[in-house]
């Protein structure tokens, strides 16, 4: 099975979905139709995420027992350096960068090597870490928000009607947001932000414990009766 899921080749007989100016703007690095041969697996396969942190298993013990990095954490290819000395976690640099390329074949993205001091917090995985709360990251928010603003355009523009596969997407959407979120202390701000939505769109969803779902027949219905 993981041989089968490494080399299938998902960009042979696919149908591509959405229109063509989505992929404006979309770096040749995100998609599968660029990569070179025998490289890359699609970022939905959750096997993606699973193969690169047993991959980088490796790394983890170069960096806590070589480098000597107490405070080190990773998930993925996302990782975050906590040390005292600002001049140590500059000279380790081009040992990580060295380590990666000679013994995993892979390289350090050039512009996402960040140095900050701690009173700024940490920036890890959409989120800025301090010692007693953990905050959702502007751009996190704007992107929320950008989303919104999307569906109720679609929404708009057809009239306050959802096809079926505009339904799927919207929640799948919505959700990924909605529970990135719900990991940290933002109810108030995710009740505001699902204020924003088109009053329409609760003709096809409801919100239950923070998540949304589709309204089914008989759902809609009672909701009708108690209205």
């Amino acid at each position: 099975m993981i041989e089968k899921t490494i080399f299938y080749n998902p960009i042979k007989n696919c149908a591509v979905k959405g229109k063509g100016e989505d992929w404006a703007g979309l770096p040749k690095s995100k998609s599968l139709f660029f990569t070179q041969a025998g490289c890359g697996l699609p970022i939905g396969n959750l096997t993606s995420q699973l193969f690169g942190n047993i991959y980088l298993n490796e790394f983890d013990h170069y960096a806590k027992r070589k480098l000597k990095i107490k405070y080190y954490g990773r998930y993925v290819d996302d990782m975050v350096f906590v040390h005292r000395d600002k001049e140590y976690l500059k000279s380790i640099i081009p040992q990580i960068r060295n380590y990666l390329k000679k013994n995993l074949a892979l390289s350090l993205h050039e512009k996402k090597i960040y140095l900050q001091h701690n009173s700024r917090g940490v920036d890890f995985l959409g989120t800025i870490i301090k010692p007693h709360r953990i905050y959702i990251k502007n751009r996190t928010k704007g992107n929320f928000y950008r989303l919104i603003k999307h569906w109720n355009k679609v929404l708009e523009e057809n009239k306050n009607e959802l096809a079926k596969n505009e339904k799927k997407q919207f929640l799948a959407g919505m959700n990924s947001y909605l529970g990135i979120m719900s990991h940290y202390d933002t109810a108030k701000l995710r009740q505001k932000m699902l204020g924003c939505l088109s009053v329409y769109f609760w003709n096809y969803f409801y919100n239950e414990k923070g998540f949304l779902k589709k309204r089914s027949r008989q759902h809609y219905d009672q909701s009708i009766d108690k209205a």
